[in-house]
């Protein structure tokens, strides 16, 4: 077999796997074998280059299958495929979730892969939605009472307005006071799901809503304005998922660029903006614990012009009680990640000074869900 010369990927420090196949005989029809790993993959998989070449991937690991299967599609397409959360158990019991980029590479389709080690993963324990939980049973009580008087005080309200604008107003603040008080009901018992109502919908819609929400506040707070930009493709396909729940996610991802920006002394406050946008994203799959691929074509960004977050925080964001903020109590960002992944999607966070990016990948298609609700809206 020839090898093409990958001395700059021999650099690189994320495992890349080059595959392709063979004429030996031994070998099943279509099965890729190994034909050079860079210095990263001798490390993951603890054998050498010259031990792997000419392996079978999937004798590595059962779990590479997957991969296998998208072999010859990239290799016929001379396109990349990339993967998300692909669990692949090595020598030892060593046990990863990947995400993976595989992509031509002449006759041959190179795989990297970023390989994030379970047992370090604090959300696989349940330790995150305990932490989750344990808070939303001693606040739960306190909340309905603020909520029953925050609804009379703007039916009360209504009653006396006038204009469009202010009654559009009234309605929001129902509207929200309505869906919060949803919110409380199901945060007593967190660690459940089976009252949430997953529906066909129009990720627009909520997105709408929040940053009319968060433009009524920026009026009424001593702020200078932040600015809210909206970008979306409106030729999104409908979303799958909890209307409420996939609402507060929004909220506390503007939320919290919102106080970034307010929060950054080293540029002036009134250039802040916040960029809300929606685009398709093809090739982007998610491999659940049920052994489905679930599609993630979906992606909402929120982006901000603030002062990003710090490196040492970075990697544990949406870990419970890791913040940045000196009175934060670090769980607004671990509930993001929760609500995504009981959804089967995916939450990531890109950041560097003023920039800023937190992205959601959503499914479209119904997931499987055991007791949940279902509605389909058309």
């Amino acid at each position: 077999m020839h090898i093409p010369d990958f001395m700059i990927a021999e650099n690189i420090p994320e495992p890349i796997i080059v595959l392709g196949h063979c004429d030996d005989v031994s070998v099943p029809q279509n099965e890729p074998v190994i034909l050079w790993v860079n210095a990263a993959a001798e490390l993951w998989l603890r054998r050498s280059c010259n031990s792997l070449s000419g392996k079978v991937l999937n004798n590595i690991s059962p779990d590479f299958s997957a991969v296998s299967e998208k072999l010859t599609d990239a290799l016929a397409k001379q396109s990349s495929i990339r993967g998300r959360e692909l669990p692949i158990r090595l020598a030892q019991d060593r046990k990863f979730l990947c995400n993976y980029l595989m992509f031509p590479c002449q006759n041959s389709v190179g795989l990297l892969i970023k390989p994030q080690e379970i047992g370090l993963r604090l959300n696989t324990d349940g330790s995150r939605e305990g932490a989750v939980t344990m808070l939303g049973k001693m606040l739960a009580h306190e909340l309905k009472n603020p909520l029953a008087g925050i609804r009379g005080a703007a039916q009360l309200l209504e009653g006396e307005l006038t204009t469009d604008d202010d009654l559009e107003l009234t309605a929001l603040i129902t509207t929200e006071v309505d869906r919060i008080g949803r919110l409380v009901e199901q945060i007593e018992k967190f660690g459940a799901d089976e009252n949430a109502i997953y529906e066909s919908f129009n990720i627009h819609t909520i997105l709408r809503n929040a940053k009319l929400l968060f433009q009524s506040q920026n009026k009424l707070d001593d702020f200078p304005v932040i600015h809210l930009v909206e970008n979306y493709d409106p030729s999104l396909p409908y979303v799958y998922g909890d209307k409420d729940a996939l609402m507060q996610v929004i909220i506390n991802l503007i939320g919290n660029a919102m106080e970034a920006i307010r929060l950054d002394e080293s540029q002036n406050p009134r250039s802040g903006i916040i960029e809300i946008k929606t685009l398709y994203r093809a090739g982007i799959n998610r491999h659940l614990e049920n052994g489905v691929t679930q599609s993630l074509p979906v992606e909402i960004q929120i982006i901000d012009n603030g002062p990003g977050v710090s490196e040492k925080i970075r990697d544990k964001v949406f870990h419970p009680f890791v913040t940045g903020k000196a009175n934060g109590h670090g769980l607004g960002l671990a509930l993001v990640s929760t609500i995504v992944e009981r959804h089967g999607g995916l939450v990531d966070l890109i950041s560097k000074p003023g920039k800023t990016t937190f992205s959601l990948l959503l499914p479209i298609k119904q997931r499987s869900s055991g007791s949940t609700n279902v509605r389909s809206q058309e």
